[in-house]
Formats: C-alpha cells, structure tokens, sequence
C-alpha cells in the first residue's frame, strides 16, 4: 500500500468557522464531510498530523478568510517549521502570500501568473458538476455532428443598471475591462463589463447566419446547482440539445458552465477573459475547445465555424466522448490527492 502524505495545520484555527466549519475541501474530504468518493479518495492518500512531523503545511480555510496580520503569523510559523506548504482560496482573487508555495484557485489571470498558483476545476459541493448524475444518465451517446453548430446557453446576463451602462459605452473598451484584474476585481465594473460580455457574445454569434443559436437571457437570476424546478430543468434542457456551450466568466474569472458543458460532452466556447485552465501543462485545451480573447470577439463566428468544419461526423462523435473523459479526470476526487501527491512529495 502506498504510503499516505502527511499533512499538518500546525494548529491553526479554522478562519470564518461559523459559515465554513469544516474548513478548505481537502480538510473538509478528510473530515468525511463532502461526497463519498471525494471523502474517500483523500482519506486513502492523506493523513492530517497535529505535529511537524508531516510531508507538509495546509492551512485550514481560505486564505481570503484570513486577516493580513493573521496571515503574517502564520507565514512566520510555516517558515520556521521549514515544511512545504499549500492553501486555497477557492472562488476569491487575492494574491499569493509570499510565505505559501502553492495556492489552489477557481480562476486567476494569466498576465498575472505567479509561481506556486494552481487552478482547480471549479466545483460545488459534491464531486464536481457531473450533469450525467445530476440527471441520472446512464446510457449516454454523443450528439451527431448537424450542418450548422448549434450553441447553447441559459442563465444570468446582469443587473439592469449594469446593461445600461454597458450599453453606453465602447464594445472594445467593455471587451477589455472583463479581462483586466483591476477591473474586474472591482464590484461595479464586474457587474457592467463582465456579466454583460454574455449578452456582447450572443449578439456577435446572434448576427451570423452560419450560427444556430439557442440563447435563454434570465436577466440577474444564476443557474447554478441547487437552484430547482422549471428554470433549473430549462438550463439542463438548453444545455443538452446543443452540440457546443458559450462559457463566459461571471464575478470571478471563471465559469461554472465550463464544467457542466465537459461533463455532458459538449464543446465550450470560451471567451477568454486573460483566464487560467487547469493542467494547462498536460492538458493540450486548445484541441478539444473553441477558445476566442474577449478582446477579439468579433472574430468568434468565424472561428467557430472553421472549427465545426474540420471534424468529420465521426471525429465529432469521438471530441465529444473525449471532452467527457476530460471531465473525469478533472473531478475533485481524481485531481486533489494527484496534485498534493505531485507537489508536495
């Protein structure tokens, strides 16, 4: 049997325990307190030791939950142990603490990359956004490849103040801004560039003839897991009666919809807001997804529609089996014990 990696907290407390108690998700698995096969799994391969006699430091919450006083202590501890060390902060932006080798996130961006960052496939609380669970498939067979590429999407589009004013200003300036940190980092301007990208996006597709679209605006309401009955059924509908998903980030530079469209077998089409994927180093993502900068969006009809040209019916039927064992590999349950295990031993 392998041996376990040990981890230790060095007794650090839980940060914001009464809304988070369990603590970061590997914590959290090792608690027994996510799904069955994610607690199992991280059970298996790791150990969390009260001691210094570990493989390496994990700080228990969010690193974004800590004070910056706090968070200098704890640097100054970790130093002194001379361990390794990895934290997460899962669904924030903050930079990485000097002191911390790794940090694990949803989403950064790319011009910003610092050395230690890694990007988690995002998540919710079970073991990732698998729609076939979700919607109890068993027998699951990928789309034929139609004349035309029929892009879906459903869901949040942004506030009314914020398309007000996104629509006052320049498309090339808006377009810009959902890809810049500074910007999109700040509440206002996240909600009046980047939530209205979605509506840019479908308009410049909308305008192309080559395109068959199926697009469900919903306004400021989200789609995401949880939410139930007929707006919850209208997203997986939408999402499984097309061949290819228009993924674009949301508050964060990320976007749930990614995930759900690989777990179903469909193609993404990425608006790249400067964003990070995960394994990007092993992960060749460029085959297997239509990818577009935010910046050069008037580009993206054409884009795809050479895309959906060069694969023949039957290449088409293998991308989309390949896009749901890309899925898999990204659960939280195959990529947490893997990248701890490939970091810290």
């Amino acid at each position: 049997m392998e041996q376990k990696l040990k981890l230790t907290t060095l007794g650090v407390e839980l940060a914001q325990e009464e809304q988070f108690p369990h603590g970061c998700p590997i914590l959290k698995a090792w608690r027994g307190c996510y799904s069955p096969e994610f607690n199992q799994v991280v059970q298996e391969a790791l150990e969390i030791v009260e001691d210094e006699k570990a493989d390496g430091f994990l700080l228990p919450s969010n690193v974004s939950f800590y004070q910056p006083k706090r968070l200098d202590e704890i640097g100054t501890m970790v130093s002194q142990s001379g361990l390794p060390s990895i934290g997460f902060d899962i669904s924030h932006e903050r930079r990485k603490p000097e002191w911390l080798d790794y940090i694990i996130r949803f989403s950064w961006y790319r011009s910003l990359q610092e050395t230690g960052v890694i990007i988690s496939p995002a998540f919710l609380g079970g073991d990732g956004f698998d729609l076939m669970a979700e919607l109890g498939i068993r027998d699951w067979q990928p789309r034929e490849k139609e004349p035309l590429p029929s892009v879906s999407f459903c869901g949040r589009e942004g506030g009314t103040l914020g398309l007000r004013i996104w629509k006052m200003m320049p498309k090339s300036l808006t377009r810009q801004m959902a890809a810049n940190f500074f910007c999109a980092t700040t509440r206002g301007i996240r909600m009046t560039c980047c939530y209205p990208l979605r509506v840019d996006a479908m308009q410049v597709l909308e305008r192309d003839s080559r395109i068959k679209t199926d697009f469900v605006g919903r306004g400021k309401t989200g789609m995401q897991p949880g939410v139930q009955g007929d707006r919850r059924y209208q997203f997986l509908d939408n999402l499984q009666r097309n061949a290819y998903a228009l993924c674009v980030r949301g508050a964060d530079n990320y976007s749930w919809r990614f995930y759900e469209a690989l777990s179903l077998g469909k193609i993404p089409v990425l608006i790249d807001t400067d964003c990070m994927l995960p394994l990007a180093d092993e992960i060749p993502w460029d085959q297997f997804i239509v990818r577009v900068p935010s910046t050069r969006l008037q580009d993206l009809p054409e884009q795809l529609w050479e895309w959906h040209c060069r694969f023949s019916s039957y290449e088409f039927c293998d991308l989309q089996r390949q896009l749901r064992l890309l899925f898999e590999q990204l659960t939280p349950a195959r990529f947490y014990p893997e990248i701890m295990q490939k970091v810290l031993y």
